[in-house]
């Protein structure tokens, strides 16, 4: 690894977010904490409501407040706070340093502008460039994402898009500035395989030029073919880090080792897929102790009475009573 990859880009520490509802006060984020390096791809997953997109919108500060609220941590990029920045400081990192692309494009897109005007405007607002050049690249960024006939595309609305063509466009937006760290939320949930290739290439294309990429995910196949390193949430809080193939090969948590058993393009040959049974517990009121002892097949008395931290081997945590067991049996508890 060179010496700028070994740079750390952002570093988040002790991440807590909360939402007051009707019902009481849900937990949507619990004391996450893990680093990104320049030129990195991590790989974020789990089920949904498991703090996915609340985590990663909070390093920006897009979470609304209130309901929601940041109740402690920072979130270091390059050594800035970027919790306690002013919002004008905080703007000019946004888009130009770091990229996002949203699960639904219609929430950044704005329906009443043509999407030559946001693409031109998008890099008026962060770069010293005329207009001319602006559109020359918004053109050039539509044809890079798939979009066909970029030029008269560039004409058009949001609404005259189908979902997928939305959501290249919110690629191609992210992308246009070539920021540092790239947040990509289930950035080809609504496209073909096709074009979920292309993007995926572009990506790692971006990568080689070291940008950084958090790459949220339910896909363990995705996160196989693009991430260095894995990160598992599970009921809000980070229950397993590591390098992607040693996560593969030997998950650490019986959570991660669910999630592998149950995508069929990692499972072994002629292995039943196996559904993770029971369903993950209301944030309103997180059980005592393990948080997903009621769904795994190997919990035992201690895992009821104590929460269990994050246990340290090597490069891994885990946040399992077994989990220096599991992570050092030479037998391999992955589907790889």
């Amino acid at each position: 690894m060179s010496e700028s990859h070994d740079k750390t880009l952002l570093d988040v520490r002790d991440l807590s977010v909360s939402f007051k509802t009707e019902d009481g006060v849900v937990r949507a984020v619990d004391n996450v904490s893990f680093s990104i390096k320049r030129g990195e791809v991590v790989g974020l997953v789990g089920e949904s409501g498991c703090g996915k997109s609340v985590s990663a919108m909070s390093l920006v500060r897009l979470i609304p407040e209130p309901p929601g609220s940041i109740d402690g941590g920072q979130v270091l990029f390059e050594g800035a706070d970027l919790l306690q920045l002013p919002v004008p400081a905080l703007r000019k990192i946004r888009g130009k340093r770091i990229g996002f692309i949203f699960q639904e494009p219609m929430t950044a897109l704005s329906p009443l502008h043509r999407i030559g005007s946001q693409l031109v405007e998008t890099q008026l607002f962060h770069h010293d460039i005329s207009k001319e050049e602006a559109w020359r690249k918004g053109v050039e960024w539509l044809d890079r994402v798939g979009i066909p006939e970029p030029e008269e595309r560039m004409h058009s609305y949001p609404f005259q898009l189908s979902g997928g063509m939305r959501q290249r466009v919110m690629i191609a937006t992210a992308l246009i500035l070539e920021p540092d760290l790239v947040i990509a939320d289930e950035p080809t949930t609504a496209l073909d395989v096709t074009i979920q290739a292309q993007v995926l290439d572009l990506l790692m294309d971006m990568k080689s030029r070291d940008m950084s990429v958090l790459l949220i995910t339910h896909d363990m196949g995705i996160v196989w073919e693009t991430c260095d390193r894995v990160m598992v949430m599970y009921a809000s809080e980070v229950v397993e880090q590591g390098m992607r193939d040693d996560v593969f090969s030997r998950p650490g948590h019986p959570y991660t080792e669910a999630l592998l058993k149950s995508i069929p393009a990692l499972a072994r040959r002629g292995e039943r897929l196996e559904a993770i049974p029971g369903q993950v517990p209301s944030p309103l009121a997180y059980p005592g102790g393990c948080r997903f002892r009621d769904r795994c097949p190997y919990a035992f008395d201690r895992c009821g009475q104590e929460h269990p931290g994050l246990e340290a081997v090597n490069r891994r945590t885990a946040r399992c009573f077994l989990a220096r067991q599991r992570m050092t049996d030479t037998k391999g508890d992955g589907h790889v």
